[in-house]
Formats: C-alpha cells, structure tokens, sequence
C-alpha cells in the first residue's frame, strides 16, 4: 500500500524534532520504508516565512541524491496559514504544489470574529481552503459553523496523530457528521503513528470511516488530486 501524508515536519531548524538536514534524510528514509511515497512540507507560515522552504527542500533532495541506494518519498511543498493573521497582506501566497488548495489553521482557543470574512477572501481569489487542525481547535465542537465553512468551498483535513493524542470526544462526533455531507478531504499526520495499519484501523473504528475510503481515497487519490489542481 502507498500513502501521500501532505502535512509533515521534515525541514531543518523550523519544524520540531528537526534539527539538521542529517535528519530530515532519517525522517524521510523512514516515511520510505513505511510506504509513504509522498509527502507535502508544510511549516507554519510565521516558522518560515513566505519563500525559503523550496530551497530548503531542494537543498534536502541535492543531499539525497549524493547517498548510494537512499530513496524518499516525492516532496512537494506548502505553507499552513492562520486563520487569525491578516490574509489580505500577503503577497505570494504558497499553496499546495501552487494549486488552489491552500491549508489554514485556527487558532487552538477560540474561533476568531471574521473567520468567515477571510475565508470568503480566499474563496473569491479563486483559492480552496483546506483547514488543518481541526481535531485540536475549537472549531471541532460547532458542527453549524463546520457547516457554514464548507458551504462557501472549504474543506476538512484531519490529523490522525493528533486526533490520537488530543482524545477529543467532540472531534469524533462531528467528524462523523463530516463524512456524512463530504466535507473532508484528506487524512494527514500518520507519518507519526508508531503503526501505521493499526492507526488507520483504530480511527476508522472510532470514527466509522470505511477503512479502504480512508486509505485509497483520503491518503491516496485526494492528495494527488490535489497537487495536480
């Protein structure tokens, strides 16, 4: 099986538990051998700012090419955005593989006032935002403002790591209600499971995900979906 994660932590010195390119090589040598053969880089926007991550990766890749029978997975390159920063300010905006799909984040307390105002800006620029954290932000006790979000063209990914660690009881119900109306799109953040299988067996059983749906549709086809937008 071959799994495409488009929210990893793999560049040096921004991401955590990330402190050289030595062991970004170690992370992705891992993804490898665990059938991971994609991945999307996506830091913190105020982590990296707008244009160094591609020559970081580049950089990353020259360094993998150099080691004798060393494969990774393809690497393709975002950055997450918050939803609680002025959108409107800046300029270059890097989405996903530069398709429409850009990734936002709320804030983990809180759901800002004009959320749906930046939102709206993004949708009107022709952009399609994926929200990332929903499993540890407020946002995932108001299933009618999860509604009201994807109505205007957003969608959902879901951090099956942080949906383990967090344990949020709210999160699995209205992640329920979200696979009901089709709301979600991709699945991310196994790269950091210790089993990868067990995990996705253990979500689907929590969540009533059909568990070939989440492995070939939310870890396989969405993200190549995706990056070919």
């Amino acid at each position: 099986m071959r799994f495409f994660d488009i929210k990893t932590n793999i560049i040096p010195r921004v991401d955590p538990n990330c402190e050289s390119i030595s062991q970004s090589l170690n992370l992705l040598k891992e993804f490898r051998s665990r059938g991971i053969t994609k991945i999307c880089s996506s830091p913190n926007y105020f982590d990296i700012g707008q244009n160094e991550i591609q020559n970081i990766v580049i950089d990353i890749q020259k360094e993998a090419s150099k080691l004798e029978d060393f494969e990774i997975p393809e690497i393709y390159t975002s950055v997450m955005y918050p939803i609680n920063m002025d959108l409107i300010e800046i300029e270059n905006t890097r989405s996903i593989n530069n398709s429409r799909f850009l990734l936002c984040k709320f804030p983990t307390f809180g759901i800002p006032k004009n959320y749906m105002e930046k939102l709206r800006y993004l949708v009107n620029n022709n952009y399609i935002p994926i929200i990332t954290n929903f499993t540890h932000c407020n946002l995932n006790k108001q299933q009618k403002v999860i509604h009201e979000i994807f109505e205007i063209g957003c969608f959902f990914d879901l951090d099956i790591y942080d949906f383990f660690e967090y344990k949020n009881k709210h999160a699995t119900k209205s992640i329920k209600l979200m696979e009901s109306n089709q709301s979600i799109i991709t699945i991310s953040g196994f790269n950091r499971l210790d089993d990868i299988d067990k995990g996705f067996e253990r979500f689907s059983k929590q969540t009533k995900i059909d568990l070939k749906k989440l492995k070939e549709v939310y870890c396989w086809d969405n993200p190549n979906l995706i990056i070919s937008s």
